[in-house]
This record gives structure tokens, C-alpha cells and sequence, in this order.
């Protein structure tokens, strides 16, 4: 089946209900054309949600209910990472020319890369200047379960203007020192998070960092194209990774190394490896009771700034 194309007179979103509910494109109207925000095509989706855990579980192993769980990895360095209700199809509940509501039960799939049952319902809604996605899991099983969840949305550098140079500012407390993006110990405050609090070109700084404390506001700006996005999360969504990639595969004596085309900015409910707690960290890992449920909204506002 095709995607799923929302488009009101700003706002133009194509959602692939057959491949994880994710978003393929998000394009707004600027200037009377249609300009891509997010990657698209053959770079990849524009956006995908992460559940029933988010970023990576180390070694695809966690503990929980004093049984340990092996799962299988997806990723070369030997986690498990972004969940599985990306991978799946999705089934339509309903949908209007800007509205449209899908829904994902794990039992539905075999051999499902989780070793408990849980559904999921995502509504994604366009309107002027605006998108709005609520998400929640449901703990379908008869005994409880950790989960968490968050979006992977991909934003260009650049929109109309290829001199831009996309400002970030994001409330956050801190980050975690990681290790192979594993964190190892309780959040500090840095310059790093300093910077992203007080905004300002995000440049080529290669993170892939997890930061904890979000207060729901991430403020992206592409100054010389005029587009300001605004993200609002919930409170449920408290810690964020922010991802700056370089070009693979360069050689380390080209210094700086490109950067790609996009940037992510990250909201979670959890951190990474939150089902292996660790002392003096704040996981956000849930545990929900059967028939308990998590539900979380993102808002993304596009504004023109001049």
C-alpha cells in the first residue's frame, strides 16, 4: 500500500504505515514551494519511532524480574538498538486528509526481538504550521514490563539557502559520560551542555551524547532561510540524544571531517541502556502493569522569522 500523504496549505508529511509507522518526508511551504525540513529519499526516513526501548541495550542483554533476557542484535557493535515497532507493519484505525491514527501489537509478530507483549497506538496530526504525534504503549502481557519510547527525527542543515548554518538550543541539565554511547555514570554538567542550553550554530561537534533533564523545548533555527521549528515534548519525555554525524570513512588527517546533511534531536523517556540500571543514574525506564499504559505528545512548530 502506498504511504499515508497529510497536506494542508504548510504542511506537506508522507507516513509509510507499512514499514514501522515512520516518517518518510515532512515538507513545509516557503516561498510557494514545498522545502524539505527532514531527510528524505534514499538517505533514509525522515523520522522513526523507538520502542519498546530506546537507542541501544549493550550486548542485547538486560535483566528484569529476576530473569535475564538475551535479545537478538541489530547493530555491528553488538547492541540492540532502537527497539522493534520500527521494523513492522503498522494497521490504519483511521485517518482524515490531516489526521491519521495506526497501531502495532507485538503479538502479532512472530518471533518478536522482545520477550514481553505490548501494543502501541500512534496519532500523527497536521495543521497550520504544525505537527503533532502522540505515541503510547500498552503492556499487553499478564506480568510487568519495562519500557520506554522516543522519536528519531533526522533535520537538514540547510533548507533554501545553502550558506545556513542550523542553530540549536535545548534545554537540558546535563550530559552522561558514555562510553561507546553507554552511559557510566550519574549526569555533570558541561560545556558542551552549556552550549546547546544557550544555542547557537551546532556545527561539526561528531556527538552521538545522551543528556538528561530535557525540559521538553528544543528550538531549531535556520536563520538566513527565515524558519524557526519549535519542538514541545511532555514531561514524560525528560532525556534527549543529540547526534551530529560525520562523514565514515575519511581519512583522520582531514581535519575537520564533513559533516552530513542532518542533524538528530532526540526526545526519550528513557536513557540509553536503561534496562541495566546502573548506581546514581536516573534510567527513565517505566515498568508498567498489564493493561498499564505510557502515553507521550511531541509538537513541532514551523514559524517564518522574517
Amino acid at each position: 500500500m502506498p504511504p499515508i500523504m497529510l497536506t494542508n496549505d504548510t504542511i506537506s508529511l508522507s507516513l509509510d504505515h507499512e514499514h514501522g509507522c515512520n516518517i518518510l518526508s515532512l515538507e513545509i511551504m516557503l516561498d510557494d514551494q514545498w522545502t524539505h525540513v527532514m531527510r528524505h529519499g534514499e538517505a533514509g526516513e525522515a523520522s522513526f519511532v523507538m520502542l519498546p526501548w530506546t537507542n541501544r541495550i549493550k550486548d542485547a542483554r538486560f535483566t528484569f524480574g529476576g530473569r535475564e533476557h538475551q535479545l537478538r542484535s541489530n547493530f555491528p557493535d553488538g547492541t540492540a538498538i532502537h527497539g522493534i515497532a520500527r521494523d513492522y507493519p503498522w494497521t490504519i484505525l483511521d485517518r482524515s486528509p490531516y489526521s491519521a491514527r495506526c497501531s502495532f501489537d507485538s503479538r502479532s509478530v512472530e518471533d518478536a526481538n522482545f520477550p514481553y507483549d505490548f501494543g502501541s497506538v500512534m496519532r500523527v496530526e497536521i495543521g497550520e504550521g504544525t505537527v503533532e504525534i502522540e505515541l503510547s504503549i500498552q503492556n499487553l502481557g499478564d506480568e510487568p514490563m519495562p519500557c520506554g519510547m522516543g522519536h528519531h527525527p533526522h533535520f537538514y542543515r540547510t533548507l533554501t539557502q545553502g550558506e545556513d548554518e542550523l542553530e540549536v538550543r535545548v534545554g537540558v541539565d546535563g550530559r552522561y559520560p558514555c562510553e561507546h554511547q553507554i552511559p557510566q555514570g550519574p549526569l555533570e554538567d558541561d560545556v558542551v551542555s552549556a552550549q546547546l542550553r544557550d544555542g547557537g550554530p551546532i556545527g561539526n561537534p561528531d556527538l552521538d551524547d545522551v543528556f538528561g533533564g530535557f525540559d521538553g523545548r528544543a528550538e531549531l533555527l535556520w536563520s538566513r532561510s527565515g524558519v524557526r521549528c519549535v519542538m514541545e515534548c511532555c514531561d514524560a519525555q525528560n532525556a534527549l540524544v543529540v547526534f551530529t554525524p560525520r562523514v565514515e570513512g575519511l581519512d583522520e588527517s582531514r581535519e575537520p571531517a564533513s559533516a552530513l546533511s542532518w542533524v538528530c534531536v532526540e526526545p526519550m523517556t528513557m536513557i540509553n541502556d536503561g534496562f541495566n540500571p546502573k548506581e546514581g543514574i536516573e534510567s527513565g525506564v517505566r515498568v508498567l502493569n498489564p493493561g498499564e499504559s505510557l502515553k507521550t505528545t511531541m509538537r513541532l512548530c514551523f514559524t517564518r522569522t522574517a
